[in-house]
């Protein structure tokens, strides 16, 4: 056979080839066209624009809609997946983050429930972890980092960052002198089993 036939063979395979090459490259700029381009930012937010929506999640705190966990008309935000006689049978604290990415705290005492921010406000510590008591008679909560003692009720320090420990000296020490700060509480109804907040 003559390198001219063998050329011949072998021109097809070659088109063919050449072929697919082109056609990839045309289904990879029309993708690039398509989104703007690499790097392009997107009328959406940027090149994080996957985050960007979670991010405004958590940002927004009233929302108008009347889903569970989003603020009804009258300003009562029901708990989602929260039941006032099943939710607290295993633990009487239960935290919950809102659709709107707001922390809250529910507290059961007795027949009552009380709501209030998720953190303290010495360190921001989770109150889902604290220790319901009572002081004078009254509900209370206590961090388990810190000791920080809030009233449930109204929400303010009975006792701000105790040095009763090794551990609680040294944060204590630290916010010396901090002036203590009271825990935000909400108002909370219950309408059968469900549990509203309002946050004022």
């Amino acid at each position: 056979m003559s390198v001219l036939a063998r050329s011949a063979a072998f021109l097809p395979a070659a088109q063919a080839a050449a072929a697919q090459r082109q056609a990839r490259r045309q289904r990879l700029s029309v993708a690039v066209a398509a989104s703007g381009g690499f790097g392009s930012k997107k009328a959406t937010g940027g090149s994080g624009s996957k985050k960007q929506p979670k991010l405004a999640r958590y940002l927004e705190t009233d929302a108008p809609v009347t889903a569970a966990g989003s603020a009804a008309d009258d300003g009562w935000v029901e708990m989602p997946d929260v039941d006032a006689v099943s939710s607290f049978v295993s633990k009487p604290i239960k935290a919950i983050i809102l659709p709107t990415g707001r922390a809250v705290c529910l507290f059961k005492v007795d027949d009552t429930i009380y709501a209030s921010d998720a953190n303290s406000t010495a360190y921001q510590y989770p109150l889902a972890d604290a220790a319901l008591l009572r002081v004078k008679g009254k509900p209370a909560v206590e961090v388990a980092l810190d000791g920080t003692v809030y009233d449930l009720a109204t929400g303010k320090v009975l006792s701000w960052c105790p040095k009763n420990t090794l551990a609680r000296k040294v944060l204590g020490g630290l916010k010396d002198r901090a002036e203590p700060v009271d825990l935000p509480v909400y108002p909370v109804k219950l309408q059968g089993s469900k549990v509203f907040v309002k946050f004022i």
